[in-house]
């Protein structure tokens, strides 16, 4: 680089002396203090000229500098959300108005952005799943009783109670024949309002978030169910509709036992299904030889290792979490009917009170039901050990 630096320079002065560069010493010579003022001129003029030059330069290099800068900061600055919007709907408009014509949807990939000037951009970039869920109970008492409809506010049908006389051995020519005398009653049972309502939903909340309808459709179900549960189950607890275990046994397992196959069979039903709270199911499975410490199960319960379906000589066992812990029901759950007066509905409105005004809804959940049992016998109550 230095060399061609010095041929530059010679070069300049050959040109401003008239003079080849070979020549430089025989011209200086001739006249020292002349060549010398000419070479002093001419390198005073190299460096006048090589500074304006430089300034010129210089002077670009600012401007291009700055010229850069500016179309950078454009550049960051337009890169915010709304750039990025606009940037994304214009590369997208012909296919957009293409598919809105046609009824169609569209998905578009927005165009980079910098997030650091997107205040509150969170809820764009978040991904948002279905709700969790509060958990219902899953065992239904419909699910073990028969069903059916009805069509007036209740049912009536006949019902028998004890029998005066029988039949008997009779002698011909030994007088009358032995009489049987029936004794019938009415029976009646009404259908029940189950309902409930979810106020103040706004409405906003049903078109923003897609799972919010069926939410509340499964939520008004699941409660609805809940109800329904204790409320069958509440019945059949009731004195009216059930007895009490009468027999001696203290061992759960033996308890269950003598209620189903020596008084249920006793009063002539057929047991069909034992119900328990879930602690009293888990103490049956858990069971435990006083000396060896082994579970012990006797060979006439088994349980399905697959399911967790405990079976008590062939009755299946069922448990959930309303019956209180030492509290069980052996039946014969043919011997009552869940009716349907009217099926389980759920319906939106919008004009509760001033929910109009206030932009809200209100969802109503509703069923009519029926539960005859037709014999008060055919369904025990027991108490089971602790």
């Amino acid at each position: 680089m230095a060399e061609l630096q010095i041929k530059e320079v010679q070069d300049f002065l050959a040109e401003e002396l008239t003079t080849l560069k070979k020549n430089f010493s025989t011209e200086r010579e001739k006249d020292v203090a002349g060549f010398d003022a000419k070479v002093k001129d001419a390198m005073d003029k190299l460096s006048a000229d090589m500074q304006a030059k430089h300034a010129d330069i210089q002077k670009e290099m600012d401007l291009a500098l700055a010229q850069a800068n500016e179309k950078a900061a454009q550049k960051v600055e337009r890169k915010n959300f709304g750039w990025s919007l606009h940037e994304t709907l214009k590369a997208n408009h012909s296919e957009m108005v293409k598919n809105v014509k046609s009824g169609k949807g569209m998905e578009m990939t927005m165009k980079d952005f910098n997030y650091s000037d997107f205040t509150g951009y969170e809820p764009f970039v978040t991904d948002f799943r279905d709700p969790i869920l509060v958990k219902y109970e899953s065992f239904h008492y419909r699910n073990i009783l028969p069903g059916g409809t009805m069509a007036g506010e209740f049912v009536k049908y006949p019902k028998e109670n004890a029998t005066v006389g029988g039949a008997n051995t009779w002698a011909y020519g030994d007088g009358a024949k032995p009489e049987i005398e029936p004794k019938m009653t009415t029976y009646q049972a009404d259908a029940e309002w189950i309902a409930g309502l979810i106020k103040g939903i706004p409405i906003s909340m049903i078109e923003d978030l897609a799972w919010m309808t069926s939410f509340l459709q499964n939520k008004g179900r699941a409660e609805l169910l809940k109800k329904e549960d204790t409320y069958i189950q509440g019945l059949l607890l009731d004195a009216a509709n059930s007895e009490n275990y009468n027999g001696s046994k203290s061992i759960s397992i033996e308890i269950l036992i003598d209620a189903a196959l020596r008084q249920l069979k006793n009063n002539l039903h057929t047991p069909t299904g034992i119900v328990l709270s879930n602690q009293d199911y888990v103490n049956i499975l858990l069971a435990k030889a006083a000396g060896s410490g082994e579970y012990d199960f006797p060979g006439i319960v088994t349980v399905n290792p697959l399911t967790g379906q405990l079976n008590v000589v062939g009755i299946p066992v069922f448990s959930n979490s309303y019956l209180s812990q030492g509290t069980g029901i052996v039946g014969d759950w043919n011997q009552a009917q869940l009716l349907t007066r009217q099926a389980p509905r759920i319906r939106f409105f919008d004009q509760n009170s001033d929910d109009a005004e206030k932009n809200v809804i209100l969802v109503r959940v509703e069923e009519r039901v029926a539960l005859p049992v037709f014999y008060d016998n055919a369904f025990i109550k027991v108490t089971l050990a602790s």
